[in-house]
């Protein structure tokens, strides 16, 4: 009798795979080396990193299309960005003496997301306004800017969530136990930061996973119409490695007593570390398959050139988008229940709401 041996060998590697290999591992940590830094200064460093990211990000949607539109589109779409990812502190601008913080203090941004209704309704009026003055701005252009202008913007507002939401928590959870001396303002640390950190390594260890795991064993296409390249097996080790490395992240911090979030990721709760961590590398391949969908669809192989051996920013960051927005829901949700334990889910879902 027989018996099916099941082996696995790994692919040969040609010399431009190699090369490319090696000019996306120097790009990698070139990157790394300008990302780390300014999200553990914060405050003003870490909103124009965020900032030139979103700037960027909005010129490669408009160029996806290679059309030439006039001046006042590219006006229109990035003051439309700006008021959607930065309305949070514009607001506690416009109204100081409502606000719990003084001015400039960006933990307002670990608040609450929030996305103003006017300002989108505003934004899609003056898009479609744009197809009327500009001929080769057509409605189906106005609708695709708005859709990704919108999923941009609210993924760098994730980004600050994600950067102030321990402060945030930190801050309330030591007026209420004095456990913590905190200031919003001053105490930008690293401790704030991890949340951030550990999302970053979720979704890079997911996309790299998957790169490598792809490269060396990759055998059976996922969806060849959208993505040629990306496999099962690809796909498969690269979730596997991030969810160990993003939850072994996690409980590590909370067993040193130092969550990511206070009250909401120790170790009383590592389910939830643990849910997030697998959430993460299963959205940051949805985001990937979406921008691929739209780069097919243009009939452009990157968005960009500014980063060598990964294209442009939406490149390398489509992945990053859904991962920051699907961590920032989660964490939301969770710390508005765990934080509230006197309330009703009825209320809480009113609050959320």
């Amino acid at each position: 009798m027989k018996r099916n041996n099941i082996t696995i060998t790994p692919n040969e590697i040609s010399e431009s795979t190699k090369t490319s290999m090696k000019t996306r591992i120097i790009s990698a940590i070139i990157g790394i080396c300008i990302l780390i830094p300014s999200l553990f200064i914060g405050d003003w460093v870490w909103l124009g990193f965020a900032t030139v990211i979103l700037a960027i990000a909005v010129l490669e949607v408009i160029n996806c299309a290679k059309k030439s539109y006039s001046i006042w589109l590219y006006v229109v779409t990035f003051i439309l960005a700006l008021l959607l990812t930065y309305w949070p502190m514009f607001r506690q601008l416009l109204s100081p003496d409502q606000a719990p913080y003084p001015p400039y203090a960006f933990a307002v941004f670990g608040e609450q997301p929030y996305i103003s209704i006017i300002i989108l309704v505003a934004g899609a009026f003056a898009l479609f306004f744009m197809t009327v003055i500009n001929e080769d701005f057509s409605v189906r252009d106005a609708c695709f800017i708005f859709t990704l202008v919108v999923l941009i913007s609210l993924g760098i507002q994730a980004m600050l969530f994600l950067r102030y939401i321990p402060a945030y928590a930190k801050s309330l959870y030591a007026s209420s136990a004095d456990k913590y001396s905190f200031h919003l303002t001053v105490d930008n640390t690293i401790n704030t930061s991890l949340l951030v950190v550990y999302t970053l390594l979720g979704t890079f260890v997911a996309d790299g996973g998957a790169y490598f795991s792809g490269v060396f064993f990759g055998k059976n296409k996922m969806n060849e119409r959208i993505s040629p390249k990306k496999t099962w097996e690809g796909f498969v080790g690269g979730t596997l490695a991030s969810i160990i490395c993003s939850f072994s992240l996690g409980i590590a911090l909370a067993a040193c007593d130092n969550p990511m979030v206070v009250g909401v990721f120790d170790m009383k709760h590592w389910y939830l570390i643990l849910i997030l961590s697998t959430f993460i590398p299963i959205f940051s391949a949805l985001g990937d398959f979406v921008f691929s969908s739209i780069k097919r669809f243009y009939g452009i192989k990157d968005y960009g050139h500014i980063i060598p051996g990964h294209g442009g920013v939406l490149d390398r960051c489509d992945s990053l988008f859904f991962s920051f927005i699907v961590t920032m829901i989660f964490v939301f949700i969770a710390y508005a229940i765990l934080s509230n334990p006197e309330k009703s889910w009825d209320q809480v879902i009113i609050w959320l709401i």
